[in-house]
């Protein structure tokens, strides 16, 4: 996540310095570019601080901390606070079929975002030109704000791509899933969120559980191993707090 942070923080101050340069020449684009580029510096700035694990950034932890830690299957009574563990479960069939669905829920929803980018975008360099808010520049805001666009759907659908969709194949291709127990905490990243546990941090759609998550201190996640996909979510009593359309305990959720 840090790595992306970085990409994120580097294509907004590129874009902030391309609006400016167009705005110095006389484009008067309005403010909505900045927007967008102060936009992707922000998030890229959240990535870059927030990326990493709970335990990983303190300190004070040690590796006796982890190397005390047991597996604590949901239910069972919580660990010390000091402790932490991650540990792998078998992937069956049921399990392998909740996650595809899932990922097919966030393919469709991703061409909308694309299609609509292009669209906005489009729209924008239409209206400017149809306002004349540049004479004799029409064609240029008509090839500048559509090249925008074009980047902007290209940008989204590929890091889409790299961080969630393909990762989800490698899952389905895999043999099991993750099981973290201990401190949970959700970093919210505009209309997203990242899910920072005890030795990992990775970003998850927030339509799914971040109410649930957000008000765990110390609990369990079952999630796939590298599109993480967030399965299923217990408290540190062991109750459930969250789990996917499909996933439960007599999937096995609740073996260890």
């Amino acid at each position: 996540m840090r790595i992306w942070g970085y990409v994120l923080l580097i294509l907004g101050i590129v874009f902030l310095v391309l609006f400016a340069l167009a705005e110095f020449g006389g484009g008067h684009i309005g403010f909505i570019p900045f927007f967008v580029a102060g936009f992707l510096i922000l998030i890229g700035s959240t990535l870059r601080t927030s990326g990493k694990g709970i335990v990983q950034a303190k300190p004070a932890a040690t590796a006796e901390h982890a190397g005390a830690a047991t597996s604590s299957a949901p239910g069972q009574p919580a660990a010390p606070a000091a402790q932490f563990s991650t540990v792998e479960m078998p992937l069956t069939p049921d399990i392998a079929a909740v996650i595809a669905a899932q990922s097919a829920r966030v393919r469709r929803i991703l061409l909308y975002v694309t299609l609509g980018s292009v669209v906005f975008f489009a729209g924008l360099g239409i209206v400017l030109s149809a306002a004349n808010v540049a004479p004799g520049q029409n064609k240029f805001l008509l090839l500048l704000f559509g090249g925008l666009g074009l980047a902007t759907a290209a940008m989204i659908y590929g890091i889409s791509w790299l961080t969630t969709l393909k990762p989800v194949r490698h899952d389905l291709r895999g043999t099991t899933y993750l099981r973290t127990t201990g401190p949970v905490k959700v970093v919210r990243i505009a209309s997203g969120a990242m899910l920072r546990l005890a030795d990992r941090a990775f970003l998850f759609d927030s339509r799914y559980g971040m109410a649930e998550l957000s008000a765990l201190g110390w609990g369990t996640i079952d999630y796939s191993p590298h599109g993480h996909v967030i399965l299923a979510a217990w408290d540190g009593q062991g109750h459930s707090v969250y789990s996917l359309p499909g996933y439960s305990v007599s999937a096995g959720a609740g073996r260890a």
